[in-house]
């Protein structure tokens, strides 16, 4: 069980991030990538398009023995608390001092057999520390960077959400309904974890980010001397499939999306129309859509029309506005997974 302890002045503290933080996604998604147990769609899609990229990728190789799907990751992998951008967090990462990366990597052998690689990260040698950034920067290029404008509209909802709660009912009503499995009995927070954990705040306040790769129960940091946060999973209702953006990622990043089939439905339907319907995976308005794509609200009018008339997606009027989302043929057609 993990008991985060609140004072009253931690609880005047209390924010919740603008955003999700690259390399706890980063960190999360490497999680993710690997775990071969029931997804939801976006997880199963989004690991359909990463694979073949992946298994091509040096660097991805590396960072799963940093990141397994289970058990302890180093801490000075996520320094930071979405307070700023994935080449300032990248830079923090690799000047992490060299008496904690020995204590992380200490922690790390108990659980999983050290490699060659591992044990000159933990002595802190620059050139596998560089070897480390270089991977960073790759795997975030390839698993993240063509989904930032999708999980950014994602979070932008979970936000005012979370912004409703505390508006409605204060900190208690925003702490109480954070996640499913998190229990507020003042003032100590409590979520079910795998290892028996208590951290006091002591009036350093907490710092809630929202995560789209978090998976089951939100989770922290296991050094408890570190600024607190607590990083959650995006609620189901909003956390809906990805909508992949190669353009200006280069040849590397749509390489994978060639491999993973998606090239054809992208032939078939053109690439607007195959980028609203996966949009759709996430219902949402004509707004809500044109949004996520990057393009007018008319041009997302015109494709969701086509792709009624062909039983892709489904529409709905709710008083000034009309909702999309895509039907079970749809989802197939973007699986590659139609009858014969």
């Amino acid at each position: 069980m993990l008991r985060i302890h609140f004072t009253g002045e931690d609880l005047r503290k209390v924010t919740v991030a603008d955003g999700v933080d690259p390399l706890w996604e980063v960190l999360l998604s490497l999680h993710a990538m690997q775990e071969r147990g029931a997804d939801s769609l976006a997880f199963a899609e989004w690991r359909r398009r990463l694979r073949i990229p992946a298994a091509r990728s040096t660097s991805v190789r590396l960072l799963t023995e940093l990141a397994r799907p289970w058990g302890y990751s180093p801490d000075f992998l996520t320094p930071g608390r979405a307070e700023e951008g994935f080449e300032a967090g990248l830079d923090r990462v690799l000047s992490t001092p060299r008496a904690r990366l020995r204590t992380e990597f200490s922690n790390l052998a108990e659980e999983s057999p050290p490699t060659a690689w591992t044990r000159a990260l933990g002595d802190g040698e620059p050139a596998a520390l560089r070897r480390l950034g270089e991977a960073l920067r790759t795997y975030h290029r390839l698993a993240l960077a063509p989904y930032a404008g999708a999980i950014r509209a994602q979070t932008e909802a979970d936000r005012a959400r979370r912004a409703q709660a505390l508006l409605g009912g204060g900190v208690d009503r925003l702490l109480a309904e954070l996640h499913p499995r998190a229990e507020w009995q003042a003032p100590v927070l409590q979520l079910p974890v795998y290892a028996d954990q208590d951290i006091h705040l002591g009036g350093r306040g907490l710092v809630l980010v929202p995560s789209y790769f978090c998976r089951i129960q939100p989770i922290t940091l296991l050094d408890t001397d570190l600024p607190p946060v607590l990083v959650y999973p995006l609620s189901p209702r909003l956390a809906g499939r990805l909508t992949p953006d190669f353009s200006g990622l280069g040849d590397e990043a749509y390489a994978g999306e060639d491999a993973a089939r998606a090239v054809p439905v992208v032939a078939l339907l053109g690439r607007t129309r195959a980028t609203v319907l996966e949009a759709c995976a996430v219902e949402g308005t004509t707004t809500d859509l044109a949004r996520r794509v990057g393009v007018a609200a008319p041009v997302v009018s015109r494709q969701t029309s086509v792709l009624r008339d062909a039983g892709l997606v489904a529409s709905e009027r709710y008083g000034g506005s009309v909702r999309h989302r895509i039907t079970p043929l749809g989802i197939a057609l973007l699986n590659g997974a139609l009858p014969g």
